[in-house]
């Protein structure tokens, strides 16, 4: 049965914080930047900003990057690069091809569940904007939809898809569904009342209406025209 995956975006989240230091104070100035980037948005964010919200010195933050814009790019890699490996591990499971698009649905959808920040900083700050166009972004996006491909793919060989559609077309179909469905979450304009418990049940909920549309349409009886 597909389940709602968990998803860590930082190291202190998988439990290497302490080990190294160094790599805590650039994960701090990270993290902080989210937070400032989602509050404020990118363009009246400063430095300063992230480094008061990161508890260090001004100056400290160059000692890690060199400006704003790194850090905002190196949040989409870093944390993109995270992702992508949970959505390709769904995509090598032994199981049915409904099964990994409800898992990836709901990787998808509990990611702003989990990290809310960080999503609205995706959709908002780079996803519509000229950074978005990069050659480095432009393959990493690329590589997601080549993972929900593979699953189109393995599902038309195992008879449990239609054979005649093209899957590096559908992906984009089902991906574009389930960014909607984000955008609007980001957006506020659909809101969810409740316990965190009640809103995982939500997330996976919804990721199966997607998946069930997906595959069998809105037409009654799964008739087609």
């Amino acid at each position: 049965m597909a389940r709602a995956p968990a998803l860590a975006l930082s190291p202190a989240e998988s439990g290497a914080a302490g080990a190294h230091p160094r790599r805590d104070k650039r994960e701090a100035i990270l993290a902080a930047a989210i937070k400032v980037f989602a509050r404020s948005g990118y363009h009246r964010a400063r430095v300063s900003d992230i480094a008061r919200e990161a508890g260090i010195a001004y100056g400290l933050v160059y000692h890690y990057f060199k400006n704003k814009e790194e850090i905002l790019g190196t949040i989409f890699e870093e944390r993109w690069s995270t992702f992508l490996a949970a959505v390709d591990g769904v995509s090598h499971r032994d199981t049915t091809t409904a099964d990994k698009l409800v898992s990836v649905a709901a990787l998808i959808l509990n990611a702003y569940r989990l990290h809310p920040e960080w999503v609205k900083v995706l959709v908002l700050e780079i996803q519509r904007s000229s950074r978005f166009a990069e050659p480095g972004q432009i393959r990493a996006v690329s590589a997601l939809m080549q993972a929900v491909a593979r699953i189109l793919r393995a599902g038309q060989e195992a008879g449990e898809l239609r054979a005649d559609l093209d899957p590096d077309v559908a992906c984009y179909v089902f991906i574009g569904a389930l960014e909607l469905v984000v955008t609007s979450l980001v957006l506020d304009l659909i809101r969810l009342d409740g316990t965190p418990d009640d809103a995982s049940e939500y997330y996976l909920k919804v990721a199966r209406t997607v998946v069930d549309i997906f595959l069998n349409g809105l037409a009654a009886g799964g008739a087609r025209s």
